[in-house]
């Protein structure tokens, strides 16, 4: 029988040539990847793993946006992803630990969906490098939780939350640096986070996990009542938004199971009571501004509605048409993974355009960029349908199984099905997904959620980790 150790060697070799002639100019990756490969070995030998995984979450807030070999990475949480797979590489080939993927095939079988828009894409080494990185970020968030989560998931969202509030207070310093001036609250996370948009995703779905806790120890209230905070300060109307859908989601928590139904129920009858027709009234004679610095919280979340006058919601409008145009002329494969912000400039409806609109990619405007501003919509144009499908239902059934748990099941789970609540309303008007500081949290949850035995102090069998 062939021994997988006596490859070893001959692998790494292999490895080593097809680096060196892909990036035969890019030394620094080239050191990088070795170091990576040797780095995977060791760990695997001296049984590292779960420490690594620590390391990972403490730095993935404080990761910055560096480039290596003239390739943009957040380091080092992407230098440790990498590391971190071929770790989970070299253990699923030794172990032959096939059965976390046959158990779970729908995320794998979503990061194969890429490969025909990574075939047919326009822009081969961008779409390469985007499938790489979801490939990696379900590789070791997802299937790495199920096979070293176990006991583990806890300390991993605490060592983030750790790094998290650092990069809080870093903001808090910032704004006070700027005098308190509100115009500048979108920047003040940088270089850590890009935008107070997406820390205010990021402390809702945090804010969802501690109130979960909080009815197993009150002490995760408090730190709920700060994530709040944090979403307020943030002026992310989506996260309040999500917060506040979270909270609904919340109070059902507590009927009995067969009476959870009406959760659906009611918000049907109350779009049907109140009528399509008034909801559309509403959209169109709003005028209330974002950003308008006399606004209170909730005229600045009621903002949310004005597609009237308010520049940045008619420029997410445009960039939501540009994606389902797209959609239209390649429906199966779309452009290509990544390939969004260089390709959608063309299908903009020019009635919509408006000051922060991008008619150059080379001249983007201050506080816009290339997003879709939907996850749903962004993967319908750049991978087509199949894609959109098969994360749809990878989503679903996390969220039918975090809301139909009961007993321990539901203790286990609530806490990751409610974060996951926050992300259902997020994920239809910004997309964060290919940010590994997001990534972390989505998949590790919904991991948990598919193995609420995560959340145990031991690993007794390895068949334990399996849902």
């Amino acid at each position: 029988m062939l021994n997988f150790k006596n490859l070893i060697g001959p692998l790494f070799l292999l490895i080593v040539y097809f680096i060196s002639i892909w990036s035969i100019d890019k030394w620094e990756l080239i050191t990088a990847g070795l170091f990576a490969i040797s780095a995977a070995f060791v760990i695997v030998k001296k049984n590292w793993i779960q420490s690594l995984f620590s390391l990972l979450a403490l730095s993935l807030p404080l990761s910055l946006n560096l480039s290596l070999g003239g390739l943009d990475l957040m380091l080092p949480a992407e230098w440790l992803i990498g590391v971190l797979a071929l770790v989970l590489l070299f253990d699923l080939l030794y172990k032959k630990n096939y059965r976390l993927i046959l158990k779970t095939p729908i995320p794998a079988l979503w990061v194969i969906s890429f490969a025909l828009p990574l075939i047919m894409s326009s822009m081969f080494e961008i779409s390469m490098k985007f499938s790489l990185l979801n490939g990696c970020f379900v590789f070791v968030f997802f299937y790495g939780t199920l096979r070293y989560g176990k006991g583990e998931v806890f300390k991993w969202l605490k060592l983030y939350s750790v790094s998290f509030s650092a990069v809080i207070l870093w903001g808090v310093y910032q704004f006070f640096d700027f005098d308190f001036n509100p115009i500048t609250i979108t920047g003040i996370f940088k270089p850590f986070y890009y935008s107070s948009t997406y820390v205010g995703a990021v402390a809702a779905i945090l804010g969802g996990f501690a109130l979960g806790n909080g009815r197993t120890d009150k002490k995760y209230f408090v730190l709920a009542i700060i994530a709040m905070a944090i979403v307020i300060f943030s002026e992310s109307r989506a996260a309040l938004i999500s917060f506040t859908f979270m909270l609904i989601a919340y109070l059902f928590s507590f009927l009995p199971i067969k009476m959870r139904l009406i959760g659906p129920i009611l918000i049907v009858l109350f779009l049907v009571t109140i009528g399509f027709e008034n909801i559309r009234e509403a959209f169109a004679f709003n005028k209330i501004e974002s950003h308008n610095p006399d606004a209170n919280i909730f005229q600045e979340t009621l903002s949310v509605t004005n597609i009237q006058s308010d520049d940045s919601n008619i420029e997410r409008l445009n960039r939501w048409l540009s994606a389902l145009k797209m959609f239209q002329e390649r429906p199966h494969w779309g452009f290509g993974p990544g390939t969004y912000q260089f390709k959608y400039i063309p299908f903009q409806e020019s009635t919509l355009m408006n000051r922060l609109s991008v008619r150059n990619p080379d001249d983007i405007p201050k506080g816009s960029g290339g997003s879709a501003h939907s996850e749903l919509l962004l993967q319908l144009s750049e991978n087509g349908w199949p894609s959109t499908i098969l994360f749809m239902i990878i989503f679903i059934v996390w969220i039918y199984r975090g809301y139909s748990s009961t007993g321990q099941a539901q203790i286990k789970s609530l806490p990751f099905f409610l974060g996951m609540v926050t992300y259902g309303f997020h994920m239809n008007v910004n997309n964060f997904l290919n940010q590994p500081g997001f990534a972390f949290l989505f998949w590790t949850f919904g991991a948990v959620l598919m193995s609420p035995d995560l959340i145990s102090k031991k690993v007794k069998d390895e068949n334990e980790l399996l849902p």
